[in-house]
């Protein structure tokens, strides 16, 4: 992990009808410092109403966090979560993305986030999240601060919600 890029920042990016999408020149920056294939996972965010993202290594580092996790437990005589690597791994679709970082968020994924004609991206660490700016501004439960990076960002480019 210590080698890692981590992906640190935010940025309100236009979605053309297609779903196409540019990632933020400093999240690419970090996906492809951190994998030498232009692609990332994308699937739904574990616990909010957005889409999570990564690049192609960090799935690998995912899958020997989630193997510690089930040896761990039988270790322990339990049992691991029989879901955990489904949900890591089958729940998710590769994103190919070119030299401006324009890709294509997968259908089913943009229609799960409700993401149409803005995407904002957040840095996450190990992954970034993608936005439909008018779920995070309508839900009473998201971060404030989240959502004051937003509103100011919609203000910015002068996109109304």
């Amino acid at each position: 992990m210590a080698d890692r890029e981590l992906f640190e920042g935010f940025a309100l990016q236009a979605v053309d009808q297609k779903g196409r999408v540019a990632i933020p020149a400093d999240l690419r920056a970090a996906a492809e410092r951190n994998s030498d294939i232009r692609q990332i996972v994308v699937g739904l965010h574990p616990f909010d109403p957005c889409l999570s993202a990564h690049d192609l290594s960090w799935s690998k580092e995912k899958y020997e966090r989630l193997d510690r996790k089930e040896q761990q437990a039988a270790d322990r005589g339990e049992d691991a979560d029989p879901r955990a690597k489904r949900r890591a791994f089958g729940q998710v679709e590769k994103a190919p993305f070119d030299d401006s970082g324009r890709f294509v968020i997968p259908p089913f994924f943009r229609m799960k986030a409700g993401i149409q004609k803005w995407a904002l991206f957040y840095g996450s660490g190990e992954t970034f999240d993608i936005w439909a700016p008018e779920r995070l501004m309508g839900d009473p439960d998201a971060d404030p601060t989240l959502r004051e990076i937003c509103e100011y960002l919609c203000q910015a480019k002068g996109v109304t919600l």
